[in-house]
């Protein structure tokens, strides 16, 4: 049997049209004859743009990549309600959608939809009930009751409208739903909606960070040049270099004493050793920085 090949980093792929996430990154898995892969931050089939592949070690720091913002370019079809919420469903109710004549009512809608507030999760998602995933009980025609989750809109600009279609740049927290809030808007605009474009730009922690196509990594004979470190979408957190002896304490599972800490924050903490090198994450409490994610080789 092949030998897997250990490979820590993370990837940032541009995911194709109508490939699924998990089946985008286990063609890479398989290309490469890597041993661990995962994907952060899951991107519906239809919808493309930045997938963080995460590798190796890179696989236990992905909590840090789904919490951050993450910013869209949606694209409305205004008038006609689908199944899914996207054009990948039956269409389920049809409505007048004459709103183009009056942008200004257009923005003062979608700016009402900025800050905190609660979405209740579509039918057609991941999450779980009972243990079944919801998109399967509504393959079946089922609907359950979902609890609303909080989310964060954090800004809503139209770029253009084009007949019954609305572009729009969508910068929000994690776990929101574009496919509910483009029916939340049409609702709002008094007719009905679906997604029938979406595009991840960005995502906050990765601070413009390039994106790299499915063929260009395919026809690779070398993943490495593709990837960026481990820590590069950590710098929103406090740094601490330990000596060797502590590196070695720290790396063992050991509390690490410590006389202060570099902010006021109950945050994780980036732990290096005496060569720079990312050796994992602690936390601080009762004097001591103890070890929660720790890196068993160096990356």
């Amino acid at each position: 049997m092949t030998q897997k090949n250990n490979i820590d980093g993370i990837l940032l792929l541009d995911k194709p049209f109508m490939l699924s996430s998990n089946n985008a990154i286990q063609k890479i898995k398989k290309q490469f004859n890597i041993r661990k892969v995962g994907h952060t931050g899951t991107l519906d089939p239809l919808a493309t743009g930045l997938l963080p592949v995460c590798m190796g070690n890179a696989t236990r720091i992905s909590q840090f990549l789904i919490n951050s913002d993450k910013t869209y370019r949606a694209t409305i079809n205004l008038g006609i309600k689908t199944s899914t919420g996207d054009k990948e469903g039956e269409t389920i109710e049809r409505c007048s959608s004459d709103v183009s004549a009056d942008p200004s009512k257009i923005d003062l809608v979608l700016q009402s939809f900025i800050g905190e507030q609660n979405q209740i999760p579509p039918m057609y998602s991941a999450i779980k009930h009972n243990g079944e995933r919801l998109y399967k009980l509504a393959q079946r025609g089922l609907s359950v009751s979902r609890k609303p989750r909080s989310i964060k809109i954090i800004s809503i600009n139209l770029i253009s409208i084009n007949d019954n279609h609305l572009e729009l740049i969508i910068e929000c927290s994690k776990g929101t739903y574009i496919r509910t809030l483009a029916e939340d808007i049409a609702n709002k605009l008094g007719t009905v909606g679906h997604i029938d474009q979406l595009r991840r730009l960005s995502i906050k922690c990765f601070d413009k960070q390039s994106m790299f196509s499915l063929d260009e990594i395919m026809n690779s004979d070398r993943i490495d040049k593709f990837l960026i470190p481990i820590d590069r979408p950590l710098k929103q957190l406090a740094k601490l270099n330990f000596s060797e002896s502590d590196s070695l304490m720290f790396r063992n599972g050991l509390p690490i004493p410590i006389n202060h800490i570099p902010n006021d924050e109950p945050d994780f903490i980036r732990i290096y050793n005496d060569e720079s090198l990312f050796i994992g994450l602690g936390l601080y409490s009762d004097g001591c920085i103890k070890p929660k994610i720790v890196f068993s080789n160096n990356n």
